[in-house]
This record gives C-alpha cells, sequence and structure tokens, in this order.
C-alpha cells in the first residue's frame, strides 16, 4: 500500500486507526533489543521492518550509513575465501576486499530502492552520502593495496584533500618498511583520518527528520538493554 494511501486511509477512518491495536515490531541490537511500537492502520509491520534500517539507532548495526571494511571475512559466508587472510599479501585478501566491495554497492542499491515517506527525505539522503563516502574509502585502499602507490591516497574527495589535510598520515604510510605495516597505517591512520575530514562536510545524521516520521505515523520507540526493562528513547 503507497504511503499516500495510508495517510489517506488514517485521515478518511480516524477511530478506526485509532482503535487498531498497536504492535511491537522487535529488532535485535548490540546491546540488546530495539522496539517500535506502531499503529498497523498507519504503518505495517512489513514497512516498519523495511524502514527501520533509516533510524539513528539501526543504522550502524544494520550497515546503512558505513559499508563493510575490505578485512571483513565472516567464516559461514560462502562470499569470502579464507578468513586468516586479513593482510594485502596473500590472494585470499583481494578476493574477500572485492567481496565487501560487492555488498557496499549492493547496500546503496538496496537503499537507492528503498520507497519511504517524505519525512525521511533527509534521512535517506544523508545515508547515500555516508554510503558514498564510506564506498571510496574502501575502493581507495584497494587501489593502494593492488598498486602501493602512494598517490592513490593523495587522491581529493569533494572538499578534502588527504594529500593536505592528511600529511602526516601519508608520510606514516611513507615510512612503513614492510606491506604489513603499511596496511596497518592506512586502515588506521588515513582512513580515519581522511573519514573524519569527510564526516565534518557531511554533518550530523538529521535526527529531526527522524522525529517528524515518528509523529507523523504515532510510532514509539524503545531501547532494551540486555538485562533491563524496555525503557523510552530519551531526547
Amino acid at each position: 500500500m503507497g504511503w499516500w494511501l495510508l495517510g489517506l486511509l488514517a485521515l478518511v477512518c480516524p477511530a478506526a486507526a485509532t482503535a487498531a491495536e498497536r504492535v511491537d515490531v522487535v529488532f535485535p541490537t548490540l546491546h540488546g533489543q530495539y522496539i517500535l511500537t506502531v499503529d498497523p492502520a498507519r504503518l505495517s509491520e512489513g514497512q516498519a521492518r523495511e524502514l527501520v534500517v533509516l533510524s539513528p539507532h539501526m543504522s550502524g548495526w544494520t550497515s546503512q550509513a558505513v559499508v563493510p571494511r575490505l578485512e571483513l571475512c565472516l567464516a559461514d559466508d560462502p562470499a569470502y575465501l579464507d578468513c586468516e587472510a586479513r593482510t594485502p599479501t596473500v590472494p585470499a585478501f583481494f578476493w574477500n576486499a572485492r567481496a565487501n566491495v560487492a555488498k557496499g554497492v549492493q547496500t546503496i542499491a538496496a537503499l537507492n530502492a528503498l520507497r519511504h515517506p517524505s519525512e525521511l527525505d533527509a534521512v535517506v539522503d544523508y545515508l547515500k552520502r555516508s554510503l558514498a563516502l564510506s564506498l571510496w574509502l574502501e575502493e581507495t585502499r584497494l587501489a593502494y593495496y593492488q598498486s602501493w602507490d602512494e598517490q592513490v591516497l593523495g587522491r581529493p574527495y569533494g572538499g578534502v584533500e588527504p594529500a593536505r589535510e592528511c600529511r602526516a598520515a601519508l608520510q606514516a604510510v611513507a615510512a612503513a618498511r614492510t606491506k604489513e605495516d603499511r596496511h596497518h597505517r592506512v586502515e588506521q591512520d588515513w582512513h580515519n583520518c581522511v573519514n573524519s575530514a569527510a564526516r565534518r562536510d557531511l554533518g550530523a545524521y538529521p535526527e529531526p527528520a527522524w522525529q517528524a516520521f515518528l509523529v507523523a505515523y504515532g510510532i514509539r520507540e524503545r531501547l532494551v538493554e540486555i538485562g533491563s526493562d524496555p525503557v523510552p528513547v530519551r531526547r
């Protein structure tokens, strides 16, 4: 059912919408549960499960704000080869790295295809820009590990110039004597510096837009930490 039709039904049948039994939609998190209490007359459970990836409390957990790092490897995932290959000195690392880049591309495609109400336009735009930055960081790292050409790490991104703003990180990479050390310096120093600089331009997650969505559809959200009782999300 389209968002416009749901809104029309809520306006035409306010009594029915009010009388509808609310439903708790539960999502696991690293520290417990995140619960959305929805009115099915205004937002179905299925729609809540699709849109929860946009929540500021779930976007990191569901990898909607960043793409997988090159080093990610899940032993039970057939997309990966040897999970002991965590450095770019063996062929399996590059196989796994390309698999993670492909997953990042798929995440962006899924976000582009996600239908959402207009209240969430700012959230979707933010996450698209965040994912684009994250994918660029991983693709740039992969290009460097394939060539070991330090000029790759100096390429600008938007208004960020790594060659100037992250000079110390690039010098640390150049001073590293082994490929393992260079990998570590790029993974940590270069990535953290460029990511921080770019995210200053990106800005913060648009919390007011998420709140406007909750109000528009009569949704309540709660966080439940392991071993505790449910509590409303505090502002």
